[in-house]
């Protein structure tokens, strides 16, 4: 229980409430109160200056913590910026990095088909790996944050006597904060968005540009047999019309034969120009024949089929698609025909058609490989939701530019696809 006491008004000394004179100074109090009103008065202003004080420390001591709360969550944030501009700059780096490494191994890579599949089923690996240890370390992250947060909330509740009448604006600055984060998660959100809408852009341009440059190689191929079959028929005229004249310049230089020439002899002269010629290529033997044969070279012409440009642009023209579309004995009869070539790809978007190729196809499965992500992926037929073929070529649904190809299977969406 506390005792009420007075103050002295001289030395400061804190006496019993009903004593007349100080105990430490020996002033009577009555030469200075005369009645017991004014020093009840006087005390309780003493009392209010002295809850004054003390309030007014408190207010400095949460102020000051409160700055230095401020303090540190504005290091904390400055902090996490830091890290997440370094981890953005590693990450562009190692994409520069992958980029180039692709470029120098193009070459290569077209070549050695199973290696590559192989290095990059290990790469597929690796970024598996490389994913599920930042998932974890976000997770420990989340954890930390939260165990943070519990003990701000527990802190918060001890302190909640004291900051009553701080509330209403403690509350105000939460929304505040909880509205920031949503901005930026929306933001955050938004940026990714467009990233994804960029990436899939370029690799519509990027298989677009590649089948341009395949049909243009085809072409080419198509002009330099032409060019071939071209000179071969211009030679092979020079040398008949050189067989001509030199077969005419041996009728002009023969001699008369006389009356005492043979029966066969003349029977061979009364036989028309070709058969002469054909005795005298039977005449020759079997080695001068084959010298004969091997001075030409063989050149295999290209299918009649329309010229290019004539048809629309499909993914792969190396080939053309059957003409037969009756049931296949099996899926594996299906897709054997298009092994090797350039296809179609989609997963229930028709606007959205994925151009890869189809590197083999087995009894139960059927592998293709994606140029931009550069991933080699197995599906096995009961993964297929429906294969569709037209002798025209099929392309996607929307505005969006996309090939021609000669097939395209709709298949469920893979984990690494980004929507």
């Amino acid at each position: 229980m506390k005792v009420k006491t007075i103050t002295c008004p001289n030395c400061g000394h804190a006496n019993n409430f009903l004593a007349e004179e100080c105990s430490q100074c020996g002033i009577h109090f009555s030469r200075y109160y005369e009645e017991l009103e004014k020093a009840e008065a006087l005390r309780r202003h003493i009392e209010e200056q002295e809850k004054a004080e003390v309030l007014r420390r408190e207010q400095e001591e949460k102020a000051r913590q409160e700055a230095e709360a401020r303090r540190r969550q504005e290091e904390e944030k400055a902090e996490a910026q830091r890290r997440e501009q370094e981890e953005r700059e590693r990450r562009e780096a190692e994409a520069r990095q992958r980029e180039e490494e692709e470029r120098q191994r193009r070459e290569e890579e077209r070549r050695q088909a199973e290696e590559e599949a192989r290095r990059l089923e290990e790469e597929r690996r690796i970024e598996a790996q490389r994913r599920a240890d930042i998932l974890k370390r976000q997770k420990e992250e989340l954890e930390k944050a939260e165990a943070l947060k519990r003990q701000r909330e527990e802190e918060e509740r001890d302190r909640a006597e004291r900051r009553r009448e701080e509330e209403e604006k403690a509350q105000a600055l939460r929304r505040e904060q909880e509205e920031k984060a949503r901005q930026e998660a929306e933001a955050l959100q938004r940026e990714e968005e467009e990233k994804a809408e960029a990436l899939r852009h370029e690799q519509e341009e990027k298989a677009r540009q590649e089948a341009e440059a395949l049909q243009r190689d085809e072409e080419e191929k198509a002009e330099a047999l032409r060019h071939d079959q071209e000179e071969l028929e211009r030679r092979e005229a020079e040398s008949r019309q050189r067989d001509e004249e030199e077969h005419r310049r041996q009728e002009e230089d023969q001699p008369q034969v006389n009356a005492a020439a043979t029966p066969g002899d003349a029977a061979e002269e009364n036989l028309p120009s070709d058969e002469v010629a054909e005795i005298e290529i039977e005449e020759l033997d079997r080695e001068a024949i084959e010298a004969q044969a091997s001075a030409f070279d063989y050149i295999e012409y290209p299918p009649e089929g329309p010229v290019a440009g004539d048809q629309p642009e499909v993914a792969d023209p190396s080939g053309t698609p059957p003409n037969d579309y009756r049931p296949a004995a099996s899926l594996q009869a299906r897709l054997e025909f298009y092994e090797g070539r350039m296809i179609g790809l989609t997963y229930g978007n028709p606007a959205e058609i994925q151009n890869v190729k189809l590197m083999a196809v087995s009894s139960d499965h059927f592998q293709v490989f994606y140029p931009i992500p550069r991933h080699v992926v197995s599906f096995a037929y009961g993964a297929i939701v429906s294969i569709t073929e037209n002798a025209e070529g099929l392309s996607a649904v929307g505005p969006d530019i996309s090939p021609v190809f000669p097939v395209v299977i709709e298949l469920p969406r893979p984990f690494f696809h980004n929507p």
